[in-house]
């Protein structure tokens, strides 16, 4: 790969939810109003302090993609419909081959 073909970026945003169907609902949302293309799961278990005491859940973790104009509505979109009080809203920005990111950005 050339350098310009490196240099394709994409944002992946990383959220928690408590099950697989609230996971679901969150994911088909942003996927209907075309706001990301693509999300993928996978169960994790979590450590983690909430109101003082230490707890630990399993939760499904999403990854989801997409282009750096729809990150702040993506964000926004989790906040306002997401099942925890204080969800877990962490992204990156990162590099994509050229074909992914034109295909991330087609949506």
């Amino acid at each position: 790969m050339t350098s310009s073909e490196l240099d394709q970026e994409i944002y992946l945003i990383f959220t928690t939810e408590a099950d697989k169907k609230n996971a679901c609902k969150l994911a088909d949302l942003l996927l209907k109003e075309k706001l990301i293309p693509c999300v993928t799961f996978k169960t994790v278990e979590s450590h983690f302090w909430w109101e003082g005491d230490i707890n630990q859940s399993t939760e499904v973790q999403l990854m989801i993609k997409c282009k750096k104009e729809n990150l702040n509505r993506v964000c926004n979109k989790i906040s306002e419909r997401h099942s925890y009080e204080v969800p877990e809203i962490i992204f990156f920005r990162v590099s994509a081959n050229k074909n992914y990111y034109h295909w991330v950005n087609s949506i």
